[in-house]
């Protein structure tokens, strides 16, 4: 961990957000605080998170999670001091496959988890020859995540109960357990889901779970994967499955996890991992075929014959699999064909645009391809556009559906569409903190014309869900209300030090570079710039039924 700000310059967002949200500038910004910060690390300051309820490839809901700045420091700040121990925890995991990966500074992201793709690879060669496969799957992990565990994980679970004092030296992880909690309200149970450092949380205590079950039966075990909270377990025959799967449930059991009986089972070793409709597609509209053929074909009507195919296989299969998931495989392809930058975005546009208002599971991918063409200047379909985000946003604010309505705001900002007055003003009536944010930004950047009626309120609150648009609101100049409750003084320094949590034009001047792909390969869900991973990688960080601790 290169420093404590680490995670929170890059980190502290959930990936499934807009990327003009941003903390890049942190370090700078608590510059003269750290100090006093560490001297308070024991105070029992508890706040809130900023909920954001995104989709799931299914059409069901997970909620992410984007915790208060300060809150975070300590989390950020525990892990960058003990960097050692939790990569000696890691390695004690002979199943693992997804051991976080720092980045570089400066990454769209702090942390890469390996790609869901790489998951038939690896379990190919650690099963072996096993006959039988024991697949499954622990239930709500990260919600179900007792914060008391990451001691147990660290320190022994006899030895952690004797000793539970958050400023214990003997069992130094007490205090990250305080940390995360004093960051969700005081919860013991779940952690949040969408920042890296509860990434890396989560990793060590199921890498810690992983060494017990191996302890246990690993006699009995050929070989195995694990993917975050999914198990493939090669063994013998069923009687050995079916003994190993009795011991991983009391395993998970004393961390109070369980698995989800609907996705556990036993299996035979030839039965693919990977979806086969997943290769199938991949392989129709391989992003070099698909650009390929818009380079050969002459004339509109090849063309768009072309894309008509491919469009209709996609949703065909998103049909037959009742997942939105091989809309976000299309949308990748386009990409990586640069469809933006090729005459025949005009016969692409139109089946984005319905695209977007049948799966909202793919929406950010839509969003970041016409923002990608919009900043190289080229021609969208502006009317069309406002349309499309009229009919998604006045249907998401009446669900509180808050990643396709902010995802649409964002588009119609950063493609400089006049949002209108009336919706507008019913943006303004959002309590989700991250739109909330957003707006405020935007009229002080002179983005929209009018000053939105936020109602901030004449105290602005330093520790509940409305921290982040607090704090923009001020740092920004859009309010001149003071701070209220227990970091106050803090958020006093961080604004005056101008520190910037939305901005604009950052993703913008970094897309408009003609090498640069629309979807981030790290930050949206799958593996570095120029990796040739030709894998599915559209749910590389797979939080399959999460929801956010109560």
């Amino acid at each position: 961990m290169r420093t404590r700000f680490s995670l929170i310059n890059s980190g502290l967002y959930p990936e499934t957000l807009p990327p003009c949200f941003v903390s890049k500038d942190a370090k700078r910004a608590f510059h003269g605080i750290v100090g006093s910060l560490d001297d308070k690390k024991f105070h029992d300051r508890r706040t809130e998170y900023v909920r954001y309820s995104g989709t799931k490839h299914d059409g069901s809901r997970r909620f992410f999670g984007t915790p208060n700045i300060i809150s975070y420091f300590y989390v950020s700040s525990f892990i960058w001091k003990n960097w050692k121990i939790f990569q000696k925890n890691f390695s004690a995991s002979t199943y693992s496959i997804g051991r976080p990966k720092l980045m570089e500074d400066g990454a769209p992201r702090a942390v890469k988890v390996p790609s869901l793709s790489e998951l038939s690879k690896h379990a190919s060669k650690n099963l072996r020859y096993a006959p039988f496969v024991l697949k499954a799957d622990i239930a709500q992990c990260f919600p179900s995540l007792y914060t008391h565990s990451i001691a147990w994980a660290a320190h022994g679970i006899e030895a952690a109960k004797k000793d539970i004092s958050k400023d214990s030296e003997a069992n130094k992880f007490n205090s990250l357990d305080f940390f995360v909690r004093n960051g969700q309200r005081g919860n013991t149970r779940g952690v949040l889901v969408g920042p890296d450092a509860f990434r890396i949380v989560a990793e060590f205590v199921l890498s810690r779970i992983d060494s017990d079950l191996q302890d246990a039966v690993g006699d009995k075990i050929v070989g195995a994967v694990r993917h975050v909270d999914d198990y493939y377990i090669g063994l013998k025959s069923e009687h050995d499955a079916q003994s190993v799967l009795s011991r991983l449930r009391e395993v998970l059991a004393t961390y109070e996890l369980n698995l989800n009986d609907h996705k556990t089972k036993i299996v035979s070793s030839l039965e693919p991992i990977n979806d086969l409709w997943a290769q199938r597609l991949r392989e129709h509209i391989k992003p070099e075929r698909l650009g390929d053929a818009l380079r050969v074909y002459i004339g509109e009507h090849n063309s768009h014959s072309y894309i008509e195919r491919a469009v209709s296989e996609a949703v065909s299969y998103a049909q037959s699999t009742g997942s939105d998931s091989p809309l976000k495989i299309l949308l990748r392809s386009f990409d990586e064909a640069k469809l933006y930058n090729s005459e025949d975005w005009i016969h692409a546009e139109p089946y984005i645009q319905r695209i977007v208002q049948k799966h909202p599971h793919a929406i950010d991918y839509a969003c970041l391809l016409v923002a990608k063409r919009k900043s190289l200047d080229l021609e969208i379909d502006t009317a069309g556009w406002l349309s499309v985000s009229e009919i998604i946003i006045s249907r998401s604010l009446a669900l509180e559906h808050h990643h396709e309505a902010i995802w649409m705001v964002w588009l119609l900002i950063v493609c400089e569409i006049a949002i209108p007055q009336p919706l507008a003003e019913e943006l303004a009536k959002s309590r989700d903190g991250h739109m909330r944010a957003l707006l405020a930004q935007a009229y002080v950047d002179g983005r929209i014309p009018r000053k939105p009626k936020l109602n901030l309120g004449n105290k602005l609150s330093t520790v509940s869900s409305d921290w982040l648009a607090n704090l923009v609101a001020r740092s920004q100049g859009f309010s001149k209300a003071n701070f209220s409750f227990s970091y106050s003084d803090e958020f006093e320094h961080l604004s005056k030090r101008g520190l910037r949590l939305v901005d604009f034009d950052d993703h913008i001047e970094t897309v408009k570079q003609g090498n640069r792909k629309a979807i981030s390969r790290i930050r949206y869900g799958y593996d570095d710039e120029g990796e040739g991973d030709d894998g599915d990688g559209f749910d590389e960080y797979d939080f399959e039924d999460e929801e956010m601790p109560l």
